[in-house]
């Protein structure tokens, strides 16, 4: 039987907007207690990461790595990479130069940077003036060149990321990328905000010899995939990302206080803190 009650629109349209509102606020309700996932934007204040490096970062290693700070994070970020540069030949490049310009420029909150396989060489000093490898001052002047670029880019302890070299098939670079890796350590280690990231177990075999392919399934004799290029230096596409997941997990749970993602190989002594830093 029809209502003799006449019809009430804009009461329906106040309880309709009542329930709009509810449901809007428990959606809120729901996000704000919603744990953000290891690949959302999480909260960094727009940081500046400034990127800087020879081929590898010039290469798929900093772009890979700049793309995702960017995209996963939120940061802002600044990358320079130019190929068969390091800290060796200033007569060729300096990145000392180029280093203090990227800064003016860009004035970061951290910076990452990589170099190392053009550097096991002499080391040019002026005109006709050399020390050469290994000399015996070879190590104390490289040392002091890796201080010298720090102390551009981070002058006040800012965050400073060294990569390490990885392990290389060529007899001759894999002794000797040893030999700078061991260096990188030990400064990052004394200097206030300086990070080391090992990369070398990252693409080692399990006896940490180097190795063309590495396993992806866990399973003993499953799938594997090339991780370095056909010269046995520089890395695959697949060996870039390896390197780029976990630098990034590396740098992002330094910077914001988030915990280390879980990346192919993380061993303790992948990461040597700041000094003064547990």
């Amino acid at each position: 039987m029809p209502s003799s009650t006449p019809a009430d629109p804009q009461g329906r349209d106040v309880c309709t907007r009542r329930r709009l509102l509810a449901a809007i606020a428990g959606l809120t309700a729901a996000a704000a207690v919603r744990p953000a996932r290891a690949d959302e934007p999480t909260a960094t204040g727009g940081k500046k990461i400034l990127i800087l490096g020879d081929s590898m970062i010039a290469g798929a290693v900093g772009l890979f790595l700049e793309k995702a700070l960017r995209k996963h994070h939120g940061y802002d970020v600044q990358r320079r990479g130019k190929s068969s540069t390091g800290l060796a030949r200033p007569d060729f490049f300096s990145w000392p130069k180029e280093a203090a310009a990227q800064v003016a420029a860009f004035p970061p909150d951290a910076v990452i940077c990589m170099f190392g396989g053009n550097d096991v060489q002499g080391l040019w000093l002026s005109r006709g003036n050399w020390v050469t490898w290994p000399e015996p001052g070879w190590p104390a002047e490289y040392a002091r060149r890796v201080n010298a670029f720090a102390d551009i880019v981070a002058p006040n302890g800012e965050p400073l990321f060294w990569i390490g070299m990885p392990v290389m098939r060529p007899e001759k670079f894999h002794l000797r990328v040893q030999r700078v890796n061991t260096i990188y350590r030990a400064e990052m280690a004394i200097r206030p905000g300086g990070h080391f990231i090992d990369i070398w177990s990252l693409l080692a075999d399990d006896d940490g010899n180097y190795a063309d392919r590495l396993d992806i399934d866990g399973v003993p004799g499953g799938k594997t995939e090339r991780v370095r290029a056909g010269d046995g230096i520089h890395l695959s596409v697949a060996g870039a990302h390896r390197v780029e997941a976990h630098v990034r997990s590396i740098v992002h749970a330094t910077l914001s206080g988030a915990p280390i993602a879980s990346t192919a190989v993380a061993a303790p002594a992948d990461v040597i803190p700041a000094a003064g830093v547990p």
